[in-house]
């Protein structure tokens, strides 16, 4: 089943067989504050107490169709980006030639160093494919990817950060996003930010769809952009034209899970950050106003929610 519905995933990461010794207690639905200080370079490094996010096998599905159904789960991760005051946005100037951005950042991606560690545990008897999903923002947009119908037959997930693993039975695995991969993260956002804000992308949208298909496949693009396997620094002919010279910060994400199948799955997690720059986030026990949702959604064209 999971060959055929990820149709357009055939060049994703095939799952991952992992697993390790049995963790049954992630069902706390609920999203910790932020703000345990830690060692570092800065009065604002932090890491975040954990955030734990649980599927249960009762839940109803997610999308469902002949070819495919999904089962998922989400929720917000703010950081603790400062709010920026209007003497800093005056002072960060206009948007630079070749950004998505209507102006210049306030935070930039080399200002901040994050890191994502994770535990995922499955409390069922028998193995389940799980989906580790990051959706990222910046202060200028959240990354909803959504679903593409592209044919009667054919139905996919479009891409946002999607890993993919086999957990075993009774099982958990542990690991990390680095900090490179995080940064690499506000690059895809950045990019894809780029791609469907351009002239190509906003020209296939005014014609019908079999046009927009021959001419410029923004949604292809955007879901290549966004494969883990596809780096910035990777010199992909389809990645880096859309590179812009300055990159927006990651200013939070939707972590998500995602099966094929009902299944007891959970995910813990906890955020390492470091604030390279000295005064963008907040520092933790802080009351001082942090940057918050970013005023718009961002989704490849034609996507269902």
């Amino acid at each position: 089943m999971i060959a055929r519905s990820w149709s357009i995933s055939a060049g994703r990461h095939a799952p991952i067989p992992v697993g390790s010794r049995p963790r049954l207690a992630l069902f706390a639905l609920s999203l910790a504050g932020l703000g345990v200080a830690c060692n570092g370079s800065g009065a604002s490094d932090q890491v975040t107490p954990p955030i734990d996010l649980g599927m249960t096998s009762k839940m109803a599905s997610f999308y469902s169709d002949p070819n495919l159904t999904l089962y998922q789960v989400q929720l917000q991760v703010r950081l603790p980006v400062r709010r920026p005051t209007a003497s800093d946005l005056s002072s960060a100037g206009p948007a630079p030639k070749g950004t998505p951005y209507p102006r210049a950042p306030y935070l930039l991606a080399d200002d901040e160093s994050l890191e994502v560690h994770y535990t995922i545990s499955n409390l069922d008897a028998q193995e389940h494919a799980v989906w580790l999903l990051v959706d990222p923002w910046n202060e200028f947009v959240r990354w909803q990817p959504g679903i593409s119908v592209v044919s009667d037959e054919q139905t996919t997930p479009n891409m946002g950060y999607d890993l993919p693993f086999v957990v075993p039975a009774q099982s958990r695995v542990d690991g990390t996003l680095t900090s490179d991969d995080m940064h690499e993260i506000a690059i895809k956002l950045a990019s894809v930010e780029n791609v469907l804000g351009s002239p190509q992308a906003k020209a296939a949208a005014a014609a019908d769809a079999g046009v927009m298909a021959q001419s410029f496949d923004a949604t292809g693009l955007a879901n290549n952009i966004f494969m883990p396997q596809n780096r910035s620094n990777g010199y992909d002919p389809l990645y880096t034209p859309w590179i812009p010279p300055v990159v927006a910060g990651l200013t939070g994400f939707d972590l998500g899970l995602r099966t094929t199948e009902a299944a007891n799955v959970a995910i813990e997690i906890t955020v390492a950050i470091k604030d390279l720059n000295g005064d963008r986030f907040v520092a933790s026990g802080s009351t001082d106003p942090q940057i918050g949702l970013p005023p718009r959604t961002l989704s490849p064209p034609g996507a269902r929610m």
